[in-house]
């Protein structure tokens, strides 16, 4: 299925629409056809843009999830949803509840832009409350302007050109960060590190996970920055960050979910009825889970100790925490690539052998995932069409394994060791775990990139794709594709391939550097600057990095030195990048 990001998206948004709540209603089951309420439906679309919207299955759920429950609130809510397309693409929901007008401001977009998007439903509630007019031109012009190329804006004017909104496309490897995202600034809050690591550990173990809450607004964001973390995986699975109560019966589904379930929701469900499940209650912080789902025990101690370190958990050194994690655990499925005349492909059996023995049990039951076999058919589908990488995965993971090389402990040769040495790995823990990535050294810096492909230069031209690796283990997984999905999701394999979490991978890239080339500083003046060693820059060179301006310094935009009033959303170039960690 690979990514669920739709690619080459040309508005800013699809549809947008004001939903009137019918009230004294009884909400009714699911009607399997259409996948909308059999009773009378949860609310009316009242007012709406573009006239031309034709799509009858979106128009027909906006007002479930509109008004996924009973809203007994005093106070403005916002949250997103998300609904499957035909083609197993996820459209974003971006909702506005303004208890005054008793009705919900709803806006439809491909681009998962949560922090832009939420801050653009506030200006557009004033004005519809201000400016009929100059709402319906505001809007407009939004709708009609395209979308901005990666780490570029797009500015959009409004009250007679007195003010202005700008739209920041972000950066295409830009981790989450705190506090610039909105979804990980309120998991961080609400969830403790310890339940974060049990969630992290349930989805790697494709369980059935429930996240619950009385705030639609923590709801949702608690489960989209969970989601987060799994990258450079993609969750294949059911995934609906608020489950309207009229599609309650898919918390029955026999197959992985990650869903958000308003408590009011949940609490008509039986205990029967959803089996064997992972609960999350964000408003408690309860964890409730029926499995054992470990990680391995060296990492799950890396992560307590640099969760644990709150005073420090600024910038993008939360998702860098848990993607360290990942470059342990998958950073090494190159070592079980084959090259063959006509195509590579991937041989498990090398892959577990190649690993430390701590490891090996792990993943071995990682083997059988779908999440884990469609990360290797996406990166074998890179590498036989000689595309190379880009995304910060595989810069990490290329980083970890030149700083095991100047250490002098090539991790495939200290696989051999621990495996002949009767002090292993098992019974000493502490000696695996120096194989982790360390964050907390004094050196932590980062290279604050705006474009990198490290093993583009030595691409090749490879003859048609052959057949990719599939884990044959998947079985039940891979029934999740089956039609008890939620609404128009299907089972096609995409031939294109995107970056999961950053999915604007264009190979074009060199043009994006010399975009925005003019408006930096080059990174090694940066390091020079800073005092430390062009080491990390002559690591980019090895791998052709040095063809392309590498920059970090960004200068206000055109529009952020207008003294006109602005309301900025996103993360515009270099922004917060002082806090980024990496992993020297």
């Amino acid at each position: 299925m690979g990514s669920r990001i739709k690619n080459d998206v040309k508005k800013l948004f699809e549809f947008w629409c004001e939903v009137k709540p019918t009230r004294g209603i009884d909400r009714g089951s699911v009607n399997r056809n259409g996948g909308a309420a059999a009773a009378t439906p949860a609310g009316v679309i009242i007012e709406s843009f573009p006239e031309g919207f034709r799509d009858k299955e979106m128009l027909t759920n906006i007002p479930s999830f509109a008004f996924p429950c009973d809203l007994l609130s005093d106070s403005v809510q916002s949250f997103s949803f998300v609904h499957t397309t035909g083609d197993s693409k996820w459209r974003f929901g971006f909702c506005r509840h303004d208890p005054k007008t008793e009705t919900a401001m709803v806006l439809i977009t491909y681009l998962p832009w949560h922090d832009t998007f939420l801050k653009f439903l506030v200006v557009l509630a004033e004005l519809r409350r201000t400016d009929r007019n100059g709402f319906r031109t505001f809007l407009s012009e939004a709708y009609n302007r395209g979308v901005p190329d990666s780490g570029g804006s797009l500015t959009v004017f409004y009250n007679s050109g007195q003010s202005h909104f700008i739209f920041e496309r972000p950066l295409q490897f830009q981790l989450p960060s705190i506090p610039g995202n909105h979804n990980l600034n309120l998991y961080f809050n609400f969830v403790d590190p310890k339940t974060m690591i049990c969630v992290f550990a349930a989805m790697l173990a494709e369980r059935r996970i429930v996240f619950t809450s009385n705030n639609l607004d923590k709801l949702s964001s608690c489960i989209q920055a969970a989601n987060a973390f799994l990258y450079p995986m993609v969750w294949q699975h059911i995934f609906i960050p608020v489950l309207p109560w009229e599609f309650k019966d898919y918390l029955g589904a026999p197959m992985p979910y990650l869903i958000g379930v308003p408590e009011s929701v949940l609490e008509t469900v039986s205990a029967d009825e959803l089996g064997e499940v992972v609960i999350l209650n964000c408003d408690t912080k309860m964890f409730m889970s029926p499995f054992d789902d470990a990680l391995p025990p060296e990492i799950v101690s890396q992560l307590k100790k640099y969760l644990s370190h709150t005073q420090d958990l600024i910038g993008d050194r939360v998702s860098k925490i848990f993607l360290g994690a990942l470059v342990q655990l998958i950073g090494g499925y190159r070592d079980a690539v084959e090259f063959h005349d006509t195509c590579k492909t991937f041989n498990p059996d090398k892959f577990i052998e190649s690993r430390p023995a701590h490891l090996r049990p792990f993943l071995t039951k990682m083997m059988e995932l779908q999440i884990f076999a469609q990360f290797v058919d996406d990166r074998l589908k890179m590498l036989n069409s000689g595309l190379g990488f880009s995304d910060e995965f595989e810069l990490e993971t290329v980083r970890y394994a030149e700083k095991m090389k100047k250490r002098g402990r090539n991790y495939v040769f200290l696989k051999h060791v621990k495996d002949k040495s009767p002090r292993s790995a098992q019974s000493r823990p502490e000696d695996s775990m120096n194989d982790l990535i360390s964050l907390d050294d004094s050196n932590n810096t980062s290279f604050d990139l705006e474009d990198f492909d490290p093993l583009n230069q030595n691409a090749r031209p490879l003859p048609p794709l052959g057949k990719n690796f599939t884990s044959s283990s998947s079985n039940n997984n891979m029934k999740s594709k089956s039609s008890t999905l939620p609404v128009g999701v299907n089972s096609s394999v995409l031939n294109q391939v995107n970056n999961p979490l950053y999915p604007y991978f264009a190979p074009k890239h060199k043009a994006t550097v010399a975009a925005v080339t003019s408006r930096v500083t080059p990174l090694p003046q940066q390091l020079k600057r800073s005092g430390k060693p062009d080491d990390d820059f002559e690591l980019l060179r090895k791998y052709g990095l040095d063809q392309f301006s590498l920059n970090t310094s960004p200068t206000a935009s055109p529009g952020q030195a207008s003294t006109t009033p602005a309301l900025t959303a996103g993360s515009g170039v270099g922004k917060g990048m002082n806090n980024w960690t990496t992993f020297d």
